[in-house]
């Protein structure tokens, strides 16, 4: 038996060691000159110097400082931004690329007695515009998931102010885009290997989730964030957290007569007024993997409004193009309409998932054909490849129009149990739809 190796105890200028606890979980780090404990003692010397202007932002912001370890979240003043451009548009506001002049502060170097700084390329800031929106809460979930250091999510660095609007503005990691759009890039030369590899990382994403009792509740191709990388994996994506839940968080006293979300990946229990649960994620991964294998998202083709969340609470789900189906495993099929089930209990777990695509996913990297599922994956695999390419073009346009009444920008929606009394009027015409998009909605959301 060998001997076990003692691990050496080093020490900082300041007389801290590596021996010391940073928390209750991790002990302090001490390398290329510098030291956790420091860093921390400067970050908190450095408290009065700034301020967000509303205390429990700023209580939030020391708390990261001085718990996190790694990923942190500062005060970053406007002014520190340079080649602002608009993005896009969301729910609730827009987003812009931009450049820190300076980069972010990262630790604290003990022998130059300066900061260290991560400079990054480009961020994306985020503007809220909704008063509605929960910025404290959104920067607790950001909190709790930065201690975490899970790949699977978008990093997040701070928070700033816009001058000209007072509106707080969200700075997190800058992708290329979003998933639909990674899709309708290339999907016709897109294998098996790349969605397999994303359906494994955000299963895992979600169930890291899941594990520590938050809901995810906004789960749709728009807040999953990709970089192009196509090379022989893939790996490069993000999970959006702002509008994570924490379970115990969500009140089920009462139901709900409005939601937050994009219909066609809202599950039916939630759109009938109940609260969103674990399980409700499930439903809302059903929909990824319908956009995973078909590059189109869910119910492009009619009106996002109460007549198809009636259809939904009916058993109504999207349906794949026949011509598609030699391209998708029949176990597959049958596992995205497990997550659609009318019945939660029946929808399989962010767990099962996880487990299933990442085995799948290393097993088809090894090239092992072990069973059916792997067999079915082989031949939805060579009927893809075997694909004429006029055929290809004729499933997969690079360009398709969607109906003009459809939204994958998450909006607030009147559930079903909030328009009981309403339903006969819409339906009779005495009274408007209100889930249908107004002409200056539907232009501010396309």
């Amino acid at each position: 038996m060998f001997p076990r190796k003692i691990k050496k105890i080093v020490y900082c200028p300041e007389g801290h060691s590596s021996n010391d606890s940073f928390c209750s979980y991790r002990k302090n780090l001490i390398r290329d000159e510098t030291c956790s404990l420091c860093t921390r003692e400067h970050l908190v010397q450095e408290f009065k110097t700034w301020s967000s202007g509303d205390n429990d932002i700023d209580e939030i912001i020391k708390e990261s400082q001085t718990d996190n370890i790694n990923r942190k979240l500062y005060w970053i003043p406007y002014d520190n931004f340079q080649n602002i451009k608009h993005v896009a548009d969301g729910g609730h506001g827009s987003v812009y690329s931009a450049e820190i002049k300076n980069g972010i502060k990262g630790k604290w170097n003990f022998i130059q007695q300066n900061w260290k700084y991560d400079f990054l390329k480009k961020v994306a800031l985020k503007e809220i515009k909704d008063s509605r929106f929960d910025i404290f809460e959104c920067l607790n979930v950001i909190n709790t998931f930065n201690n975490h250091n899970d790949m699977s999510f978008a990093s997040y660095y701070g928070i700033s102010r816009s001058p000209s609007t007072q509106n707080y503005i969200i700075i997190m990691e800058l992708f290329d885009d979003d998933l639909h759009n990674f899709l309708a890039m290339d999907f016709r030369n897109l294998l098996w290997e790349i969605k397999l590899d994303l359906l494994a990382t955000i299963a895992f994403g979600l169930e890291s989730l899941h594990e520590i009792e938050y809901v995810h509740c906004h789960l749709h191709g728009g807040n999953i964030l990709v970089n192009h990388v196509f090379c022989f994996y893939f790996s490069d994506m993000g999970m959006n957290l702002d509008l994570c839940k924490f379970e115990d968080d969500i009140s089920n006293s009462d139901e709900n007569d409005i939601i937050y979300g994009s219909i066609p990946y809202i599950p039916p229990e939630v759109l009938k007024g109940n609260e969103f649960t674990r399980e409700g994620d499930i439903y809302s991964f059903g929909g990824i993997m319908y956009e995973i294998v078909t590059a189109r998202q869910p119910f492009a083709d009619q009106a996002h409004d109460t007549y198809l969340m009636i259809d939904i609470c009916n058993g109504v789900r999207p349906k794949i193009p026949d011509l598609m189906l030699n391209w998708i495993p029949e176990w597959y099929l049958d596992l995205m309409y497990r997550c659609w089930s009318d019945d939660p209990s029946e929808r399989p777990t962010s767990f099962e998932l996880s487990r299933l695509f990442s085995e799948i996913h290393q097993k088809h990297s090894d090239d092992i054909v072990d069973d059916d599922i792997m067999r079915q994956l082989k031949i939805a695999d060579e009927n893809q490849q075997n694909t004429s390419k006029s055929l290809k073009k004729k499933l997969f346009p690079r360009s398709s129009k969607s109906h003009p009444q459809s939204c994958y920008i998450s909006r607030y929606i009147k559930t079903l149990h909030g328009l009981h009394d309403l339903l006969e009027e819409i339906k009779s015409g005495k009274s408007s739809d209100p889930n249908l998009l107004k002409p200056d909605e539907s232009t501010i959301l396309s």
